[in-house]
């Protein structure tokens, strides 16, 4: 007795909870008790073709009711009327609800940060959210027109103002695998770091690496030293406060803070950008190089003024004087008021064997 009462009680919350195995039985059970009354009652255009009788139960279900098929026996017309016809509404009805249902509980979890993004590829992932930095991060990524329309954010925050167009992930924890899967991280562009303490973006850039070894990863630190031990590490662009620097600058140097907060964000004039730039073969008579004043020259036919450039062998970064020429792999930063592209950048570069990654 026991036994009964559990599988009567189990059945009786399956039906509360409208299972999807339990629907999709009531639909078979029903249309076959359905096609077996029509038969019965000689409605042959009915039940002569499987098809045609679900045309025929899907127009009576949904209430469009075409006119082309219908019984045509007075004892089909009964079964029709107090067999198909409500059962038809009833189900449709049920299936319609679990459809909707399932759709809001869905939409419901993405905007609670539920959801899972771990198949979206070439996405722009933040981890971490700080109300007074995390909206201008976004605006800067978008305005800085680096293919940036698919942003997701990773927050440990019980209270997150999403801006708008960026997928939200909830999670406990900022280092989790888990959550940085659901974040997209494994086919992520580009990710930026900017967790609650250096101990918790150190980590979470370790674990970064476990799931992208190639992505490129941009994180803020507070100390130099996690800094520097993070880029070597992890192999990210640690990124560091230099609002003393900045402090210092502006006082010796009426206006000078403005132009370097005005230099690192996107939309608010001339703004830094890098490209790295690929040789082949030879571009004024230099193997697998490119001469410098050629680039320069290009850069200046786009608007763009050259600022420095870094060699693929050394992480140091070079300013004026330029080296004579820029080793393939090697990378260049100049300003200008829009991003270049690559076609724009090219035009004014001689040898068609040079490329340039924007």
């Amino acid at each position: 007795m026991p036994i009964l009462q559990l599988i009567v009680s189990r059945l009786y919350q399956h039906v509360l909870e409208l299972k999807l195995w339990l629907l999709g039985s009531l639909i078979c059970a029903y249309l076959l008790i359905s096609w077996v009354l029509f038969a019965l009652a000689g409605e042959s255009g009915l039940t002569d073709s499987p098809l045609t009788f679900i045309y025929f139960a899907a127009t009576t279900a949904s209430t469009v009711g075409y006119g082309d098929l219908s019984p045509e026996t007075e004892a089909g017309r009964m079964v029709a009327a107090f067999w198909f016809f409500p059962g038809a509404l009833l189900i449709f009805s049920a299936v319609l609800g679990r459809l909707t249902g399932v759709l809001v509980e869905g939409v419901r979890r993405m905007a609670d940060g539920n959801g899972n993004f771990e198949r979206v590829q070439n996405a722009t992932v933040i981890v971490g959210y700080r109300r007074d930095r995390t909206p201008l991060m976004v605006e800067n990524l978008i305005a800085g027109q680096d293919g940036d329309d698919k942003i997701i954010l990773l927050a440990d925050s019980k209270n997150v103002e999403v801006p708008e167009g960026v997928r939200l992930i909830r999670a406990e924890r900022m280092d989790a695998l888990q959550s940085l899967r659901r974040a997209a991280i494994p086919g992520a562009q580009k990710v930026l770091v900017y967790a609650g303490s250096d101990a918790e973006t150190f980590n979470t850039c370790l674990a970064i690496r476990e799931l992208n070894e190639t992505v490129h990863v941009a994180a803020y630190f507070e100390d130099r030293d996690t800094a520097r031990r993070a880029g070597r590490l992890a192999g990210i662009e640690p990124v560091v406060s230099n609002s003393c620097e900045a402090l210092v600058r502006a006082a010796q140097d009426p206006g000078a803070g403005q132009i370097l907060m005005a230099l690192s964000t996107a939309g608010l004039g001339a703004t830094i950008y890098s490209a790295v730039i690929e040789t082949e073969g030879t571009t004024g008579g230099n193997g697998g190089a490119t001469e410098t004043a050629f680039l320069e020259k290009a850069l200046s036919g786009a608007e763009g003024t050259l600022i420095a450039v870094s060699q693929p062998d050394d992480a140091a970064f070079l300013f004026r004087p330029f080296p004579k020429t820029l080793k393939s792999g090697g990378s260049f930063y100049y300003l200008a008021s829009a991003r270049l592209s690559e076609s724009q950048i090219l035009a004014g570069l001689e040898g068609s064997d040079v490329r340039v990654s924007v």
